[in-house]
């Protein structure tokens, strides 16, 4: 029985080395800031919304992130009006913490439709502020264009 009890320590301290090791990071939701409630109309030509690939405690499947990454411009596909709805802090553990702090996020979700999936929006910096601007379908007022 004793060394059943042994074994079964040095595995579970072995696990919980490897994740810490590991470096395996969560979101945490921190408090609203500004930009919480905000909208933003966002076109193609400023990214699209990718999956995100690594994994991290608490991540649901179809998680997704605006990339920085031009999308391919096409002139028939209109913006999409979203509101900020949430703000996230990607907490570090472990190995990982040698890279600093972590990436202040934005949950958004669509204006007008559903989605099965979390968007995360992480810059305000490469969006226009916008003071007199407003949706012409719903009346709502567009706080930022990212384009």
């Amino acid at each position: 029985m004793l060394k059943k009890l042994l074994l079964l320590s040095f595995i579970l301290g072995l696990s919980y080395c490897t994740l810490w090791v590991g470096g395996y990071s969560h979101l945490e939701q921190i408090e609203d800031d500004e930009h919480v409630g905000k909208t933003l109309l966002i076109y193609p030509t400023a990214g699209e919304f990718v999956l995100k690939e690594h994994w991290y405690f608490g991540k649901r499947s179809g998680d997704s992130y605006l990339s920085s990454q031009k999308a391919v411009r096409n002139s028939q596909t209109p913006p999409i009006l979203y509101k900020t709805v949430g703000k996230y802090n990607e907490v570090y553990h472990g190995g990982s913490l040698l890279a600093g702090n972590g990436l202040v996020q934005y949950q958004v979700k669509q204006v007008k439709g559903e989605s099965n999936k979390r968007l995360f929006f992480f810059s305000f910096s490469r969006c226009k502020e916008q003071t007199d601007l407003f949706d012409p379908e719903t009346n709502i007022k567009i706080d930022f264009v990212c384009d």
